[in-house]
């Protein structure tokens, strides 16, 4: 079971901006892909680059599988990052503008039905999160930002981004965040204990109460994949 939420940040609402992050969930008979884009709020056509961004990981991941779970992870790196540099510089030629005013950073997983493997890419500021024997874990940490975020369009992206396979034998689910909503889930460097709770329990209907409620700064997005 797939579940996905996304919120408009206080500093874009009280300026009547638009919320700049974007979830695409894809599905065949043996991959489940969800990818998560968090647009750069300085390009000028962010939102528009994380939603081509998400499509993009997503369908790849869906539509090539089998190839990216078994293919070296540098590889896949760079077959992701092109992939969607191509779809983006599509999208400024046809409007005439720069790439680059298509920022994001991108956070993606891939999950084998069959072999029940998890395959996680990321790309930014954004984290990836599972739920293991009533515990939670970090799959992905964010990348280190103090001089400035890592994104889709960033020069030699690829030193930057991170690759994971993971075995869910015992995994209840995982969850990917954009920085704007993981921020606000932890204290320093360790989760809430309200929301520890809520990841453990799966109650993603609670998490999104939550969030909801810390009048975020930022965008905040989530989404959620529940293996069983």
């Amino acid at each position: 079971m797939i579940c996905k939420y996304s919120g408009i940040g206080t500093r874009h609402a009280t300026c009547g901006g638009e919320n700049e992050d974007a979830i695409c969930t894809r599905e065949n008979d043996r991959y489940t892909a969800i990818s998560l884009a968090d647009g750069i709020s300085a390009c000028r056509r962010a939102r528009a680059g994380a939603e081509i961004a998400s499509e993009a990981m997503s369908n790849l991941l869906a539509e090539r599988g089998k190839y990216l779970l078994d293919f070296p992870r540098q590889g896949v790196v760079e077959v992701a990052i092109s992939h969607i540099l191509n779809k983006l510089q599509r999208q400024a030629d046809q409007e005439t503008g720069a790439v680059e005013d298509y920022s994001s950073t991108v956070t993606g997983v891939l999950f084998d039905r069959q072999e029940r493997r998890l395959l996680c890419f990321n790309l930014g500021d954004g984290m990836i999160l599972a739920q293991t024997g009533g515990q939670s874990q970090i799959l992905s940490m964010p990348s280190d930002s103090f001089s400035g975020c890592c994104a889709t369009t960033t020069r030699n992206a690829g030193r930057m981004a991170k690759v994971k396979v993971a075995e869910t034998d015992r995994m209840g689910s995982v969850l990917l965040c954009s920085d704007g909503a993981w921020r606000q889930m932890f204290d320093r460097n360790r989760l809430k204990p309200a929301v520890s709770s809520l990841l453990v329990n799966h109650d993603w209907k609670g998490l999104e109460t939550y969030l909801s409620r810390q009048q975020c700064p930022d965008d905040y997005s989530f989404a959620a994949l529940d293996f069983n």
